[in-house]
């Protein structure tokens, strides 16, 4: 486009960026203090007019994939512009492979004039032939990288640092909490759903229902509810235009130690600031912040959900919760689990039996069934003579039950450990035999690939999974979650009725040997159990 006078007149594109990282150090690079610049400079310029100005705010120039840098190519193709004005090199990108390619040979070759105004730089005017020139270029674009590198290393410790002393580095808080200087304090609306979603699980709701009551209900998501609270957040999770309620979106609630107060961070890197894919380093390499910041659930709360959460309670068709007693039934001759069956008479009234799962599959197990009315009342008669024993002999009592209560907690512990070391011995083993296969030519080499990286990464899991369980039982000495359970316990003086949650609280299992002699296995004691026989289970003779 030429003037008046017949001069050309150059049509040009102001690109403006700002990355996080800078936004911490000076306002010299500020989006308007840059454009201020540029459009100083073209005001001195009259060969200059602006066609557009495009900004990426917030974004880092290590890469190229930025909104307003697509907008300015898409200019410079449909030939809206001729012209790109930069504060400097920096700012169009730091990797200098990728941003010499744009400056020396994209707009070259599109005729585009680069203009860097604090770096005197005008491809106009330049001569490349020039050895000063032409090398200039190159070695500022090499020394913004170097800064970007050095900006990252720093960028981590400062992050570090900060996960260390608790302090949340995410921009955005876990639902139930909102960010507060820096820390996560509790959000009284989601933080209420959180314990609505605890507590449904406790009374017997599995998570597809807890998800379907919560959607019901009119409850927003934890994604929408961050739309809702004016932050432009998007989600993996989300397969559709509104993300509602799931079953994994409950159970990654329930799983979360977040809510005990404990912040748990740096779960993932990347090898370089130049790589995009993150990968997820073992548990053990976790910034784990005990106590950072309120909990809104129970300890105790928390391990009965993740107890609960591993225990085969699916719900039957047509029934809306678990019956009282599933997932606690066991027979006591042959081990196997006692499911719940619904009998309907012909008087229409409903009774529920606990079937043993060895009768019902093949009949070789004596142990038929034993009525829910049974244990209901056996079970209550247990809990009530517990209590009272608490009551009369309160201090012997609790001293007893701390002591035993560590003594379960440690061969929990333990357990799980063995489990783990074992899948590290199975991997191990799978590892070798896959290779094996590969040089046999059982399997090709991606395949062989594809098996050792799952394999390994299942030999990282358990491993910090074992580091974690193992500083698990350093902490065991703390009596403080042994008296809290040892309290909810007392709680329970005047109880003359069974609910869900008091079963799952109280209760471990309950071992059916026949319909008239069961075992209650209680949570307070380990190998302290409590037998009951009797003829039916109103009758006064049943006795401990």
């Amino acid at each position: 486009m030429n003037n008046e006078n017949g001069t050309r007149v150059w049509k040009a594109a102001i690109y403006l960026r700002l990355s996080k990282d800078d936004r911490d150090k000076t306002e010299s690079n500020s989006i308007k203090n840059q454009r201020d610049m540029l459009l100083d400079f073209v005001s001195r310029n009259p060969d200059i007019t602006v066609a557009e100005i495009l900004a990426d705010d917030g974004f880092t120039g290590a890469n190229f994939d930025r909104a307003g840098f697509k907008d300015m190519i898409r200019l410079i193709e449909n030939g809206d512009v001729d012209c790109v004005l930069v504060k400097d090199f920096s700012r169009l990108g730091r990797d200098h492979i990728e941003t010499g390619k744009y400056i020396e040979r994209y707009f070259a070759t599109k005729k585009v004039r680069f203009i860097a105004v604090n770096e005197s730089y005008d491809s106009l005017k330049a001569d490349m032939t020039d050895a000063g020139n032409s090398l200039i270029v190159p070695f500022k674009n090499i020394m913004n990288e170097a800064m970007l590198e050095d900006i990252s290393v720093k960028t981590k410790s400062q992050l570090e640092t900060k996960r260390r002393n608790g302090e949340l580095v995410s921009n955005y808080a876990v639902y139930g909490y909102v960010k507060k200087d820096g820390r996560l304090a509790a959000d009284d609306y989601a933080a209420d759903v959180v314990k609505m979603i605890f507590d449904c699980k406790i009374t017997g709701y599995n998570e597809g229902q807890i998800a379907a009551m919560l959607n019901a209900r009119g409850f927003l998501s934890p994604a929408e509810y961050k739309k809702a609270m004016g932050c432009s957040y998007r989600t993996p999770f989300c397969v559709s235009e509104k993300a509602e309620w799931s079953p994994n979106a409950v159970r990654r609630i329930l799983q979360n130690r977040v809510y005990l107060g404990h912040l748990e961070q740096g779960k993932r890197t990347k090898a370089s600031y130049r790589m995009k894919r993150f990968h997820y380093k073992p548990r053990e390499m976790w910034n784990v912040c005990e106590n950072a910041h309120e909990p809104i659930i129970d300890e105790l709360d928390f391990d009965l959900a993740q107890e609960l959460m591993a225990m085969d309670t699916r719900i039957a068709q047509g029934s809306e919760r678990l019956h009282l007693f599933s997932g606690f039934v066991v027979c006591g001759l042959c081990g196997q689990p006692m499911t719940a069956k619904t009998v309907t008479k012909k008087s229409g009234k409903a009774y529920v039996n606990y079937i043993c799962t060895t009768h019902k599959m093949t009949g070789e197990c004596r142990n038929n069934n034993v009525s829910e009315l049974k244990l209901k009342s056996l079970v209550l008669l247990a809990i009530q003579k517990q209590v009272s024993g608490f009551i009369a002999s309160r201090e012997v009592a609790e001293g007893f039950a701390v002591a035993t209560l560590k003594g379960r907690k440690k061969a929990a512990i333990e357990g799980m450990i063995e489990r783990n070391l074992q899948a590290i011995n199975d991997n191990g083993d799978y590892l070798v035999k896959s290779y094996r296969h590969f040089a046999d030519g059982i399997i090709s080499e991606s395949e062989y690939e594809m098996f050792k990286k799952s394999f390994n990464s299942q030999i990282q899991a358990a491993e910090g999974n074992i580091n974690t369980l193992r500083g698990e039982l350093e902490r065991l000495e703390d009596d403080t979650n042994a008296k809290r359970l040892i309290e909810r316990f007392l709680e329970h003086e005047n109880i003359s009725e069974l609910n869900r949650r008091v079963v799952a609280g109280l209760i471990k299992s309950i071992t059916v040997n026949t319909s008239r002699d069961i075992t209650v296995n209680f949570r307070y004691a380990s190998g302290y159990d409590i037998s009951f026989a009797g003829p039916e289970p109103s009758s006064e003779r049943a006795v401990v």
